[in-house]
């Protein structure tokens, strides 16, 4: 049977909670990219309207309705990449919560490890210093 050297669990969870910060931070810097092609478009979309008012002309009548869907379209299109924006940053905020509490979990159990160290040599020493006393009751 094979054995597998043994790992730290909150070793491993730290890690981990730190590949999902970093995947939250892409997902934030991707939704922000979104958001600003789509807050191009809807900039695009009402240059185009003015420019065609500007314009004038007969073809003005005909093109107006798809210039208006056009630009609604992409005022959608703002405010759905604004509510993706958005929930990519909860989740970030999300994600380094959870890497914080680890973190702090971590410290904590490392501090127990360190007041058990101080535990176990104060112990030596009383033994030491009872042992001596023994010796010169001798």
């Amino acid at each position: 049977m094979r054995r597998y050297p043994s790992r730290d669990s909150l070793a491993v969870l730290t890690r981990l909670r730190g590949a999902e910060v970093m995947e939250a931070r892409r997902r934030v810097a991707e939704a922000a990219s979104v958001l600003a092609l789509a807050e191009a478009g809807a900039a695009e979309a009402g240059a185009a309207l003015r420019l065609e008012a500007g314009l004038g002309g007969p073809d003005h009548a005909a093109w107006l309705p798809r210039g208006l869907a056009a630009r609604d379209a992409a005022g959608k299109a703002v405010l759905r990449a604004a509510a993706r924006a958005e929930e990519a940053a909860g989740g970030l905020g999300a994600a380094r919560a959870a890497e914080r509490a680890v973190e702090e979990l971590a410290a904590l159990r490392s501090a127990e490890a360190r007041r058990g160290a101080l535990r176990a040599e104060g112990r030596l020493l009383d033994a030491a210093g009872a042992a001596r006393v023994r010796r010169a009751a001798r």
